[in-house]
């Protein structure tokens, strides 16, 4: 009877997990498209004259934000690949128009979309560390989403307080 019991729980276990993977390979890529295409929405709102908007002294500007999760997007997927992709110069960043900005978003989202589609079950569950923490390349992908809906969310409070209409949301 206990065997059974263990057999059946190993069994739930095993299906949670192939679950989770298949949640990956086949949803996972549209996720990131809405994500990655809502963030562009957010980006595109603000008029070019109010790139440069922050609204404290200590705080990233509008266009810092976005160079900011470009620059984060190269530093996790090096965790994913091995190979650190620079999206743009990082001398040459204070001068970017919105446009610019605009493409270097594009450009790194759709690296991490490359990646995603093209991932393998065992790279996924490769187990790395990271800040601490021992986790799979799987769990960088997560953790690159919310970044991104951390600092869009920021861009977003910027919008209103400029009286830009901020793009509406767009979910799951």
């Amino acid at each position: 009877m206990v065997f059974r019991q263990i057999a059946l729980l190993l069994f739930m276990m095993a299906g949670t997990n192939l679950h989770a993977q298949e949640y990956f390979e086949k949803q996972y890529a549209g996720v990131w498209q809405r994500s990655l295409s809502y963030s562009k929405a957010v980006a595109e709102a603000m008029p070019a004259e109010r790139y440069r908007y922050k609204p404290t002294e200590e705080a990233m500007s509008f266009q810092r934000q976005w160079l900011h999760i470009a620059d984060n997007i190269s530093m996790l997927t090096a965790r994913i690949t091995g190979d650190r992709k620079a999206f743009y110069n990082q001398e040459d960043a204070s001068g970017f128009a919105k446009a610019e900005v605009l493409n270097i978003l594009d450009s790194a989202n759709n690296y991490v979309l490359d990646l995603i589609r093209n991932a393998s079950a065992s790279q996924l569950n490769e187990t790395i560390e990271f800040g601490g923490v021992s986790m799979t390349k799987e769990n960088i992908f997560y953790l690159l989403r919310d970044h991104q809906a951390h600092h869009r969310a920021q861009c977003l409070v910027y919008l209103r307080m400029n009286g830009v209409k901020a793009p509406d949301y767009v979910g799951w």
